[in-house]
């Protein structure tokens, strides 16, 4: 993999994870988890937290390798 195919890569990944914060921080759609016993647990806020923080390490990522 070269630097420039890396950087295209980390760039998808980071509007994959805008997209992702995008769909579920408005609070249209709900991120559950079924758990083995079959109950559910609310996992929208987590899953939005995470999605900032890739999308934030994929700034920066892309900041690194295109100096």
């Amino acid at each position: 993999m070269t630097i420039e195919e890396l950087v295209n890569w980390c760039r998808e990944e980071r509007e994959d994870a805008l997209r992702q914060i995008e769909l579920f921080a408005k609070g249209g759609v709900k991120a559950k988890l079924e758990l083995p016993d079959g109950s559910e647990e609310e996992i929208t806020e987590t899953l939005v937290r995470h999605q900032k923080e890739f999308a934030t390490k994929y700034e920066r990522l892309i900041a690194v390798l295109t100096k």
